[in-house]
């Protein structure tokens, strides 16, 4: 209760201390001026956790002032935080309840401010039917509130909704409607970044309308509002201009270009700088530079398509050929893909999405390797070009022959040779007919082994690329397993973790502002014990991030023991000190030791000194009166060293021995502590080759045991 209250009092403080400070601040949503600094605080923190602490505090705060706008306000915060986070769930709660109480408060701007940002979530998913059915409910709902902005706005979505499935003509025609809707309803907002949109689907749509395109380039440029805008509009006006194919005039604007962006900032990968610098490299004849630029390009599509385009300018057919073809296959692999997609979010509806997802995937990798086969058929197709080219040879030949044979038939009547000379010419004939037609039988049998040859060559390829692509779905399938195991670990690890760390932080920062608050008095014995608690928390939240730095430390593969020569007692010691002053009252700590101090072990010694501190302070946390006795021993099992911490706390039941050594296992849940410290201990004694057990023949406590192989103990100085 005394933490609850001492909560209470620092919100409040914060919450006055930002209603002073702001009050003279411009407001330009009109709601009370000691809400909109609370507002001011949770948007600039919108996309942390805090900001949903401070947006729950407006919301209360506007709900006593009975400020609906406010309300509304603060509500728009989470919707901006779960979808920054891409938390599906969280994100319909937050969408519905802003939509709720914004309608519910007649402030339906939000209401559609809800309804866009939830759309902008699916089509960031790549659920585009999801977003098509949201935003046609969106549309209707807004032509029947008659809400300009919420039409506008939808309209918008729509056209963005359409190119994302590469309907240009449908996006143009919701671009055009919103931005004649935004001229006649809504004249003070700025409609630039709508002509620029439009520009691009006339871009795009064939027949290309180079003229209305121009004409909304330079609308935007007159009316944008911000520079960014205006660059975008500028550099859209040189690409078009090079569209044109006016190239003098594409060359001053491009130099205009040029010199603006050396005053402003500009993303260096954006399409449409990339697109005029590689039309400027093209008229000056650099195509290697051309194509480095092409390589820029996102879009696998567009690339492509670019570096088609520079070889065509540069006289290099066949690489246009072969960067045309390429651009084909994968357009029809992307098509395909948006189908599937498409297919797998109505699926979702019915719980099949995952299957069809993973469907896709392979489809993809099926693209791929459609492309890696179309360029080994475009090698074939070159050589059965050259082989074309031999047929035609062979064709002229034959064509000769028939010359020869004409000749031979005008001068056989001209000189009308003699029987005997005439029959011996047909013998001639008639065998090289015969000669002829062996050919033509040895050419054809070639040509039908080297098709069977080629036939088993791709039968062979195919069996071999189906059974990789078995292969690579049992990996996937394995991965999937193996990242489902990791999800369900990271959750249980943020559960305990979470509450684990909020109760010792929140009992510091309570007691803190207890003893900070010149409000409060409090004697010199209060003051004592809230220190004390501090303390102990600090302590405890010390010891909790350790264990988790500890652990990722071990489980990350990059530790390595430093084994050198250490002395055992030395070891016992600087544990049993750094525990001391922790003990309760009437607890005896002691150490005893069967060696000498000079005895050594080669060891780590950091390692080992971590796992006596967590045995000894897990016996602390469990013994309220007694004794806790630190041993060292090389009796108890011979051939190897025996480190005990023994208690006379509560002890552990026998059928615990195992599970206390589990990650998060704590036998009491209401103590304190991560529930990983004894899974350190034999993490660290597996990797010394070591093992650490409970003594289940001990029943006045708990007896922990840590046994060391020895190597070659030294002793010495």
């Amino acid at each position: 209760m005394k933490t609850k209250r001492v909560v209470h009092i620092i919100l409040l403080g914060l919450l006055f201390a930002g209603v002073f400070s702001t009050q003279a601040q411009n407001n330009p949503y009109r709601i009370k001026d000691s809400l909109y600094s609370i507002y001011q605080r949770a948007f600039q923190q919108r996309h942390h956790p805090n900001g949903l602490l401070i947006a729950d505090t407006l919301y209360t705060e506007a709900l006593k002032s009975n400020d609906k706008k406010a309300q509304c306000l603060a509500l728009t915060v989470p919707v901006q935080y779960y979808y920054k986070k891409q938390d599906t769930k969280e994100m319909e709660k937050a969408v519905e309840r802003l939509r709720t109480v914004s309608r519910a408060n007649n402030y339906l701007q939000y209401y559609y401010f809800a309804y866009s940002n939830e759309i902008k979530y699916f089509l960031v998913q790549n659920n585009t039917i999801q977003a098509l059915q949201k935003a046609e409910e969106m549309k209707t709902q807004a032509f029947l509130d008659k809400h300009d902005y919420g039409i506008c706005n939808c309209l918008r979505i729509l056209g963005d909704i359409y190119v994302s499935r590469n309907n240009q003509k449908l996006a143009l025609h919701y671009y055009k409607d919103a931005a004649d809707y935004t001229e006649k309803h809504l004249p003070s907002q700025d409609p630039s970044s709508l002509y620029l949109q439009i520009v691009g689907c006339y871009r795009t749509i064939y027949p290309r309308d180079y003229n209305r395109a121009m004409e909304y380039t330079e609308k935007a440029i007159k009316m944008a509002k911000t520079e960014n805008v205006r660059i975008q509009a500028i550099i859209m006006k040189c690409l078009l201009l090079g569209d044109m194919e006016k190239y003098e005039e594409f060359k001053d604007s491009y130099e205009n270009v040029m010199q603006l962006l050396k005053h402003y900032k500009y993303p260096s990968d954006n399409s449409y700088l990339l697109i005029i610098k590689i039309r400027k490299c093209v008229l000056d004849g650099e195509y290697e530079q051309a194509h480095a630029y092409a390589d820029s390009f996102a879009n696998k599509i567009l690339q492509l398509d670019w570096h088609s385009k520079i070889c065509i300018d540069a006289n290099d057919y066949m690489g246009a050929y072969t960067y045309r073809t390429l651009q084909y296959v994968y357009r029809d692999s992307v098509n395909n893909l948006m189908q599937i997609e498409d297919i797998a979010e109505l699926n979702a509806q019915i719980g099949n999405e995952r299957l069809k997802v993973e469907n896709v995937k392979l489809d993809l990798k099926n693209a791929d390797l459609q492309m890696q086969q179309l360029r080994s058929q475009m090698e074939l197709e070159r050589s059965n070009a050259e082989n074309k080219q031999l047929m035609l040879d062979n064709r002229e030949l034959e064509v000769q022959r028939l010359k020869a044979e004409t000749n031979l038939q005008k001068a056989e009547t001209e000189k009308q040779k003699s029987e005997a000379e005439r029959q011996k010419a047909l013998l001639e004939q008639q065998q090289a007919a015969s000669q002829y037609r062996s050919t033509i039988f040895c050419i054809v049998i070639f040509f039908l082994i080297i098709s069977i040859i080629f036939l088993i060559l791709y039968l062979y390829r195919r069996r071999k690329i189906t059974k990789h692509l078995r292969e690579k779905n049992e990996e996937l399938i394995i991965a999937r397993d193996q990242a489902d195991a990791a999800n369900k670990m990271k959750s249980m690890f943020i559960q305990n973790m979470s509450h684990e760390i909020r109760t010792p932080l929140n009992a510091i920062v309570g007691f803190s502002s207890v003893i900070l608050d010149p409000d409060i008095e409090l004697s010199d014995e209060e003051q004592k014990e809230f220190s004390h608690l501090i303390q102990h928390n600090s302590d405890l939240l010390t010891t909790i991030v350790n264990d988790i730095l500890r652990l990722a430390e071990l489980e990350s593969g990059h530790y390595i023991m430093d084994l050198m020569p250490q002395r055992c007692n030395e070891m016992c010691q600087v544990a049993l000190s750094t525990v001391a002053h922790r003990k309760p009252e009437n607890v005896k700590l002691y150490f005893t030791s069967e060696v000498d101090d000079n005895y050594k072990i080669t060891t780590d010694k950091q390692r080992v000194e971590q796992v006596l501190i967590n045995f000894l302070t897990n016996a602390e946390k469990h013994t309220q009166k007694g004794e806790i006795h630190l041993h060292c021993s090389l009796s108890e099992n011979p051939g190897k060293i025996t480190f005990s911490v023994t208690d006379t706390g509560t002890g552990i039941p026998a059928d615990q021995a195992e599970t206390i050594f589990e990650r998060f296992k704590k036998l009491d849940r209401f103590q304190q502590g991560t529930g990983l410290g004894l899974n350190i201990c034999r993490i660290i004694a597996e990797k010394l080759n070591g093992t650490v057990k409970l003594d289940g023949s001990y029943t006045k406590g708990a007896r922990f045991l840590f046994i060391l192989p020895l190597d070659k103990p030294t002793t010495g100085k």
